[in-house]
């Protein structure tokens, strides 16, 4: 999220989109403030509505919501109006009727998200092909994709429901990229997050260290390939061998012994993802076992 608001395009749209209103000057009627005081007033205007929706961002980033538009966008736009309102009021502008009131904060909530659909469909997919290395198109077909799924009738409050099978359906790439790493999925055992790197550990005991962070990594990983187990693990299922509480909470343990921490927040999802996990290694290990005695 930092990374694209450093963006030198998304920096540049938001330059595009002050430009727009200055020139257009909505507000000018109801101001009549020379070149200092209307200064001021953009400023506060352009600020608080960047500020916002940072905030709103960071907010669905640390809760993990759906960073949906109707709800950041909206957010930023509504709270500029009443930042910009309270400024002009203090430069010395006269009190707004409710009418003025009202059309200034509709025309600010759709100017706004006409903004926000020039970002998604051509700025966002640059910005992120930058970010991770790959194409717009495929990021922007993605995009495309995760939205629809999220709003079909049969996506939940997680989006839709994922078989968490330990193998390889038959859908997926034989070669998947990682901040332009390739790996194969079967061999990838689990991701850790570490300050601005991740550590990428294979089902062979190697571990890759890469620059970026653990919430771009999973976007990049085929969902029934695993989960991500807390802020700061993404666990492949055929890591998993048992899941059990402690003091602190639930503990996932691996198969090569060692422990993560189960977010709070995550237990509805993974408990029975690790049961149905469990419950198909079990299933097919008679079947190996069989085939090795024959």
């Amino acid at each position: 999220m930092q990374g694209q608001f450093r963006h030198p395009l998304f920096m540049g749209m938001m330059l595009m989109m002050a430009l727009c209103i200055v020139v257009i000057g909505p507000y000018d009627h109801l101001l009549n403030f020379d070149v200092l005081r209307l200064t001021i007033f953009y400023g506060v205007c352009f600020g608080s509505f960047t500020g916002l929706l940072y905030f709103a961002l960071n907010l669905c980033h640390r809760f993990e919501w759906r960073a949906y538009g109707l709800f950041t966008v909206g957010f930023a736009a509504l709270g500029a109006t009443f930042f910009g309102l309270a400024a002009a009021m203090v430069l010395g502008a006269p009190t707004p009727s409710i009418s003025d009131m009202a059309l200034v904060a509709g025309f600010n909530l759709v100017f706004c998200f006409l903004g926000e659909v020039l970002l998604s469909i051509f700025i966002i997919p640059r910005v992120l092909a930058d970010l991770r290395g790959r194409a717009a198109n495929d990021i922007l077909a993605e995009f495309i994709a995760s939205e629809a799924g999220s709003l079909g009738p049969s996506a939940g409050p997680s989006g839709p429901a994922i078989a968490p099978h330990p193998g390889l359906s038959p859908e997926m790439p034989a070669q998947i990229s990682i901040f332009g790493q390739s790996f194969d999925p079967k061999r990838i055992f689990m991701i850790e997050a570490k300050e601005h790197y991740i550590a990428v550990f294979l089902t062979d005991g190697t571990e890759l260290l890469l620059r970026g962070r653990i919430v771009d990594a999973v976007a990049a990983i085929p969902s029934q390939l695993g989960r991500r187990v807390h802020r700061s693990y993404w666990v492949s299922a055929v890591a998993v061998a048992a899941l059990r509480p402690e003091k602190s909470g639930l503990q996932l343990t691996l198969t090569d012994g060692q422990s993560v921490p189960v977010a709070r927040s995550r237990i509805p999802e993974i408990r029975p993802w690790v049961e149905t996990v469990l419950a198909t290694a079990k299933q097919k290990a008679p079947k190996k076992v069989l085939s090795a005695l024959s």
